[in-house]
């Protein structure tokens, strides 16, 4: 799609489907940015082995979204200086045409067929380079999908971890309460004993 721009294909179309492409990944890139943050708020309420394993995983992904937003700005900032570029060539073309219309007397049918190749030429040019930038921006979401089942694995992996805390919690207390009564049957009894005694 980038390399459209400044072609005879470069308008609104073009410009609309670029915005709605910008606008998705933008949305993508804060849902992703929401889920680190979160992810890096819950480990601190982990144990410290817990939080260290998931701590080296946060920051594999952390790392790997910081690459695909550098690719993502380095990709727009590509797009506005292909945008300068063919704004001035094609004012640069259009005064060139200008004089060659001006030298033929206005008219020319060779001169016609001749545009009319150059603009075949210029739109195949063109498709070949969108297919490519769809093939880049399908890339780039594939990377963007595989970060988010990444943090979903991980969130899953935490909440195993967390039920695991629990039920040992649970069994804790219950082994807690089973030794009081045995420790209190066994108070009762050396009580009952040293009575008879005295």
């Amino acid at each position: 799609m980038t390399r459209k721009i400044g072609t005879r294909e470069d308008g609104a179309v073009l410009e609309t489907q670029y915005k709605l492409q910008v606008d998705v990944v933008n949305q993508l890139g804060q849902r992703i940015e929401q889920q680190l943050q979160a992810q890096e708020s819950a480990m601190s309420t982990m144990s410290r082995t817990e939080a260290s394993r998931s701590r080296a995983t946060h920051v594999k992904l952390t790392r790997d979204f910081r690459r695909v937003e550098a690719t993502f700005k380095n990709l727009q900032l590509e797009v506005r200086r292909k945008k300068a570029v063919a704004d001035a060539a094609r004012r640069e073309r259009e005064e060139e045409e200008r004089g060659r219309m001006e030298e033929m007397g206005g008219s020319g049918q060779a001169r016609r067929m001749q545009m009319q190749i150059e603009e075949d030429r210029l739109n195949e040019q063109i498709m070949r380079e969108r297919e490519q930038e769809i093939r880049n921006i399908n890339q780039g979401m594939h990377q963007v999908n595989e970060i988010y089942k990444d943090l979903a694995h991980i969130v899953g992996e935490q909440q195993e971890q967390i039920d695991q805390i629990e039920t040992q919690m649970d069994d804790a207390n219950v082994n807690a309460e089973k030794g009081l009564e045995h420790i209190e049957k066994a108070n009762v009894k050396a009580d009952q004993n040293n009575c008879i005694i005295s």
